[in-house]
């Protein structure tokens, strides 16, 4: 009797003991979990499942070092299977300029959560959307911009681009808006008013929403607070469908720097001047881009740099990012010599014919091939072939640069016949196509160049050329 009494005694206290494991198993798993979440930015609560969404997400965060001196880039990505989020944006040493654009992305993501609550609720189906937010950088000077593009989803079908920036200065800190930039001069600004509009007529002539245009483009100075400074000039952005049609995209109005000289604010006005200025549209002097595509190449576009510093002439080189990476001196020997640098995708492939996200992979994958050397990202972009279409163009943040002349250098590959082609075809404002890539295009670009001084036209880059039309 006494042994079975010592039996069961024993085995309560194993009951006991197992069940204290358990408890023990179950705290430390739960204190685990609580602060794996803590530790990121946004948590999600415990009930969630698949078929329910909230307005907080769990992700993860990866701080990384920019190309800008203080400033690192924060790389979000969320966790949560039906939100899914890629998020990329620059934290700097100063609190207002990081409450501004951390303000930006919170609210970015909340309303990509409630918006893709509302739909699914409404359509009784969970629908994966998508959320990407990239980021740019540009050093003007003492100035520091900030570019924020965002792409959002709620169907993986149809897709909103919208633009957020920031402009600072990188020692203060000091936000800058239009008002500081062109000196808080109403002339200058009903100046800026006209030109943007103008420039817009003309890029978009039949997609135009005349309405909102005159709307956004009125004289007043906080509708102009969305821009960045580089190295060339100033660029203004106009989200996807609010001046024009849905189908063109979001749209950039990039001013040289040198022709908004007469109407910025000293400490923002560039070294080099120029003849042709937004105070004085009126130019006499015929005028010619010169257009290089596919290179660098190593010793053709160095003998057509060579050329063009014979007869003071500058052009715009249309870049393949492969190139690039095999010959980054070839690209930076263009730069220095006052040429303009153009996206022409990585490996030449007609993107009519690809995918939206290798359309995409092309253009990112060049802009960040010409940024690593030289610390600036191109400001035109020309697609291969000239094979374009409204969705390829929806993808596109650069001003699409064609083409008036086309020398069919490629073609038959004769300087003589280079020379003619232009000479047959040259008119005021002429977008000339050639190819640095060809011996033959170097050995006749000089016969062009000596015809093109005969009959007074000034060679330039592109932007200036669209600049002062």
């Amino acid at each position: 009797m006494r042994r079975r009494r010592k039996r069961n005694f024993r085995k309560w206290i194993d009951v006991l003991l197992i069940s204290f494991i358990i408890a023990l198993t179950t705290t430390i798993i739960t204190i685990s979990i609580s602060t794996h979440y803590e530790f990121q930015q946004t948590t999600v609560s415990a009930t969630t499942n698949n078929s329910k969404l909230n307005s907080e997400v769990p992700s993860l965060i990866e701080e990384t070092d920019s190309n800008m001196p203080g400033i690192t880039l924060l790389n979000e990505t969320s966790i949560h299977s039906l939100i899914p989020f890629h998020l990329t944006y620059p934290k700097t040493p100063f609190a207002p300029v990081n409450e501004d654009i951390f303000t930006y992305i919170k609210d970015s993501k909340q309303h990509y959560i409630s918006s893709l609550e509302t739909q699914n609720k409404l359509n009784k189906v969970n629908t994966i959307g998508d959320l990407s937010i990239t980021s740019e950088i540009y050093e003007y000077k003492d100035y520091y911009s900030v570019v924020l593009k965002k792409t959002s989803s709620l169907n993986r079908l149809t897709h909103d681009r919208t633009y957020h920036t920031i402009v600072f200065h990188k020692d203060t800190g000091e936000i800058i808006d239009s008002a500081d930039l062109f000196n808080h001069h109403e002339e200058n600004l009903n100046l800026l008013s006209s030109y943007i509009q103008s420039e817009l007529k003309k890029r978009y002539v039949h997609q135009l929403n005349e309405e909102q245009l005159l709307k956004m483009t009125a004289n007043e100075w906080n509708l102009y607070n969305r821009f960045i400074i580089n190295q060339h000039s100033i660029v203004f952005y106009y989200d996807q469908g609010e001046v024009a049609d849905h189908s063109v995209g979001p749209i950039s109005v990039s001013i040289p720097t040198t022709y908004l000289n007469p109407i910025l604010a000293t400490s923002f006005k560039t070294d080099q001047d120029s003849a042709v200025t937004i105070v004085t549209p009126e130019n006499e002097k015929k005028k010619v881009a010169l257009t290089f595509d596919d290179g660098p190449h190593p010793s053709v576009t160095m003998q057509i740099l060579n050329t063009l510093e014979k007869y003071d002439a500058k052009a715009t080189f249309f870049m393949l990012g492969k190139q690039v990476e095999n010959n980054p001196d070839i690209l930076l020997e263009v730069l220095n010599r006052g040429h303009e640098i153009g996206n022409h995708t990585y490996n030449h492939p007609q993107l009519t014919a690809i995918s939206a996200s290798a359309v995409t992979w092309q253009l990112d994958q060049t802009n960040k091939a010409i940024y690593d050397v030289i610390g600036e990202y191109p400001t035109v972009f020309r697609p291969p072939y000239g094979a374009t279409n409204q969705s390829v163009e929806s993808l596109i943040d650069l001003p699409t640069i064609m083409w008036s002349i086309d020398t069919y250098d490629w073609k038959h590959r004769n300087p003589y016949l280079l020379f003619q082609t232009v000479k047959a075809n040259l008119h005021d404002g002429a977008i000339i196509l050639m190819h640095d890539i060809h011996q033959s295009t170097a050995d006749g670009l000089e016969s062009v160049l000596v015809y093109l001084q005969q009959e007074g036209y000034e060679c330039v880059t592109v932007s200036e050329l669209l600049g002062s039309n």
